[in-house]
């Protein structure tokens, strides 16, 4: 009788454990389309950028890595959204390293090609702490769009500003320049995202 409540009570601690695992390996893979996590941004060793790359981008529409502006200092990320008033922009904060980003990936350039012709920019800034990185990145993906790549720091203050606590988060900016939306739906959304920018339009 006792061996029999031993194993009664095994195969419960068992069962739980398994339930625990699932649980757990379910958290952190979402739902396959990346549309249900998201990876935390944390301290310097994810936010400080260097800028040592040879790679180049040839499918970006426009790439923002060390520019200047008028006044001979870097462009920021405000700079980025100013070049493209009179247009609906799309932001999409990612990195290489972030898988949920990279799911989304597929569904951003569905979402780019539908807006396609339109007065609409999809503006990607990266949270990659090396520019090789970055750039190997888009190139692999064929991430089609604006690229920024913030200066040194630079994307510590836009996460500030803007709440970014964790990586993919998507903002909408009017043409008028105003944030509308500072945690936009994802692209994964489908038409979700797409009223809502034809909104704007």
């Amino acid at each position: 009788m006792m061996k029999k409540i031993i194993l009664f009570f095994a195969l419960i601690a068992t069962a739980a454990s398994c339930a625990s695992e699932k649980k757990q390996a379910n958290a952190s893979e979402g739902n396959g389309n990346g549309s249900s996590t998201h990876v935390v941004i944390g301290g310097p060793e994810k936010t400080q950028t260097t800028h040592t790359t040879t790679a180049s981008i040839t499918n970006a529409e426009k790439v923002f890595l060390d520019q200047t502006n008028a006044d001979g200092s870097v462009k920021m990320f405000e700079d980025a959204l100013a070049e493209y008033k009179g247009k609906v922009i799309y932001v999409d904060f990612w990195a290489s390293w972030c898988p949920p980003c990279r799911g989304e990936m597929p569904s951003s350039q569905k979402l780019h090609s539908q807006f396609e012709g339109k007065d609409v920019v999809f503006l990607y800034v990266s949270f990659d702490r090396a520019a090789d990185a970055w750039k190997n990145g888009i190139e692999k993906m064929d991430i089609k769009g604006v690229h920024f790549y913030p200066a040194a720091d630079a994307n510590q203050a836009v996460s500030t500003k803007y709440g970014i606590s964790g990586i993919p988060r998507y903002m909408l900016v009017d043409k008028t320049g105003k944030v509308v939306n500072q945690d936009a739906p994802r692209p994964s959304s489908g038409q979700v995202i797409a009223g809502l920018i034809n909104q704007y339009l």
